[in-house]
């Protein structure tokens, strides 16, 4: 089973923090995935996982089901057209400029990509390269997608590939931030752990002075404390901080591999562990109150 595979089998099992995520989700799932053809419509996806997760959603979003065929693979999903257009179009907010009106609160935005991704998203495995990428197929579903990774903390790019349009992401540290948005962490800690890894081998200082042991422990431990960094920098709490945090917050950003110690000698003026710690486990208070 390939990278992509893996984190849409992870995150197609999470359950939605409310009703309205599961809008926003199934919103991006049938944005990415419908087809119009011969006056006909119907969803397709090559991923079983996926499938079951859209059967799951149309359940819950419209107390009703709708029947897929399983061709070689190739699943697909035909909704009554009247009730596509009278009923899904409308909810889902599949038309039009509307589409803020499901993606107004964190837990939905992240849903929304989570759905982006099951529709149409791909990750290069780690080992190879950092890329992600969306299959947004129009310029419209392109820019709202854009605009929510935006609203996200997440910088990415559009191009126009094979009459599709196409979001993606480029850096290890965006596309673990993504990860971490639709919730698959062991993904993203995969992610972190290859870039250690990496960093590890072409640095031999760095390779003797750590313990490739610890390699998960400072994953895990950097990831949580940008995640919290980004959750306070998109409210108006982050520029309430103080200088000390302000500065903690950018260093560990900049230094997502770095040891208390090693942040520490880079402070202005130096502190030692035990104030680094002090400094990040205060963000983590404050981020967890939010």
């Amino acid at each position: 089973m390939s990278f992509t595979q893996n984190i849409k089998e992870n995150i197609s099992k999470i359950e939605n923090k409310c009703a309205f995520c599961d809008v926003a989700e199934l919103s991006a799932l049938c944005k990415l995935c419908t087809n119009y053809q011969g006056g006909q419509v119907f969803i397709a996806t090559e991923n079983e996982a996926v499938a079951e997760r859209v059967y799951t959603l149309f359940k819950s979003v419209f107390k009703t089901t709708v029947d897929y065929k399983n061709k070689n693979g190739n699943f697909r999903f035909y909704p009554d057209f009247d009730f596509f257009a009278e009923t899904m179009a409308d909810k889902l907010m599949l038309f039009g400029e509307d589409y803020e009106k499901i993606v107004e609160r964190d837990c939905c935005r992240a849903a929304y990509i989570r759905g982006a991704f099951l529709g149409g998203g791909s990750v290069s495995n780690p080992n190879s390269r950092y890329h992600m990428e969306f299959d947004a197929r129009y310029e419209v579903y392109a820019n709202q997608l854009l605009n929510i990774l935006k609203d996200c903390g997440i910088s990415a790019k559009v191009t126009y590939r094979k009459g599709r349009y196409i979001v993606y992401i480029k850096g290890y540290e965006q596309i673990a931030g993504v990860l971490g948005i639709i919730g698959d962490f062991t993904a993203a800690m995969e992610l972190y752990n290859t870039t250690i890894e990496k960093d590890l081998r072409n640095n031999a200082n760095r390779r003797r002075n750590c313990e490739v042991a610890n390699i998960d422990k400072i994953a895990k431990t950097a990831a949580q404390q940008i995640a919290a960094i980004r959750k306070i920098e998109k409210t108006p709490e982050f520029s309430l901080l103080p200088d000390s945090l302000k500065e903690m917050a950018r260093l560990r950003k900049e230094n997502p591999f770095d040891s208390l110690k090693e942040l520490g000698e880079k402070t202005n003026p130096p502190i030692g562990k035990s104030g680094v710690n002090h400094r990040l486990k205060r963000i983590a208070e404050i981020a967890e109150k939010l």
